[in-house]
């Protein structure tokens, strides 16, 4: 099996954010098939994105895995991973406690501290030039 790359865990933690309230927004697909193509090159449909976020529903191990990697990730993945965790929280114009809890969670395990996860929050806009 081979190992994730960068843009695999970005998605895994999308993905994670997206399905946290049990709901699947439109604009949630939307913004993780932009970052899909936009980190592979390689296009997603609507079904793929459905299915993975049901496999992490179900399965809710992408905490595990991402501590568990979280040692040979650069900085710099860690806060791409999150801004993108982020930016799928808003992107259905509802912040649901489950996906700001999410969110901290993915960071804890990116043994990232609160103060680093504000500030990277803090300067994540959202990309289509919306007001938070």
């Amino acid at each position: 099996m081979q190992k994730p790359t960068d843009a695999d865990w970005i998605l895994k933690a999308m993905v994670a954010v997206a399905g946290a309230d049990g709901r699947l927004d439109a604009r949630e697909v939307g913004l993780i098939q932009k970052v899909y193509q936009d980190q592979t090159g390689r296009g997603v449909d609507v079904s793929g994105v459905v299915l993975a976020v049901q496999a992490y529903a179900t399965k809710r191990d992408v905490l595990a895995e991402l501590s568990a990697a979280a040692g040979s990730m650069s900085r710099e993945t860690k806060e791409e991973i999150i801004r993108a965790a982020y930016l799928t929280l808003l992107a259905d114009k509802r912040i649901a406690g489950e996906e700001r809890k999410r969110v901290k969670d993915i960071a804890a395990a990116l043994q990232i501290s609160e103060i680093h996860l504000d500030a990277i929050i803090e300067g994540t806009e959202p990309t289509s030039g919306e007001e938070r």
